[in-house]
């Protein structure tokens, strides 16, 4: 989920959390794997952010957007 934000160009969890009207203690947690994203809190997600449901609950990347893997794949490898 981190990883995602970052991907998406916020550098600051505050900023993604309003795009994705998520509380920021409720990302917090799901950023640092306390807990897991309800569904609703993932459509939200998916709504704002075009990722799909399988990437969220499996780290399923094909069936991401092209743009939204190629920035993964970028975060990832710093």
């Amino acid at each position: 989920m981190k990883a995602l934000r970052e991907a998406l160009g916020h550098t600051k969890a505050s900023t993604f959390c309003r795009l994705v009207e998520i509380s920021d203690q409720a990302w917090n947690h799901y950023e640092h794997g306390r807990r897991r994203i309800g569904i609703d809190e993932a459509a939200k997600v998916i709504a704002k952010t075009g990722v799909s449901l399988d990437w969220i609950y499996r780290g399923v990347e094909h069936t991401l957007p092209l743009h939204i893997a190629e920035k993964l794949q970028q975060v990832r490898a710093r």
